[in-house]
């Protein structure tokens, strides 16, 4: 159980690697620490409110980043073509 939430959580959202490698269970750690620091009532109901929002948005940044990187191809299972491919990292599933 975290000592301070707030500061866990101020600290947490602005993690892009874990939103970018765990989207979900990221977002699920968030919302987690905002519930608690509200319990703790070191947020208002208001200020819950907009770390909530900032959860979903920071959720859906994640998703969108995985979904450009498919798009670019960046994780595309089949081996480089030739040298020209390697501007591009590609990674296997």
């Amino acid at each position: 159980m975290s000592s301070d939430p707030l500061a866990e959580w101020r600290a947490e959202i602005n993690s892009r690697d874990a939103l970018i490698n765990d989207p979900e269970g990221q977002t699920a750690k968030l919302v987690g620490l905002a519930m608690l620091a509200s319990r703790r009532r070191q947020v208002s109901l208001e200020e819950l409110n907009e770390m909530l929002e900032l959860c979903d948005a920071a959720r859906l940044w994640a998703l969108s980043q995985w979904e450009e990187a498919e798009h670019l191809g960046i994780f595309a299972s089949e081996p480089f073509d030739s040298d020209e491919d390697m501007g591009i990292l590609r990674v296997g599933r």
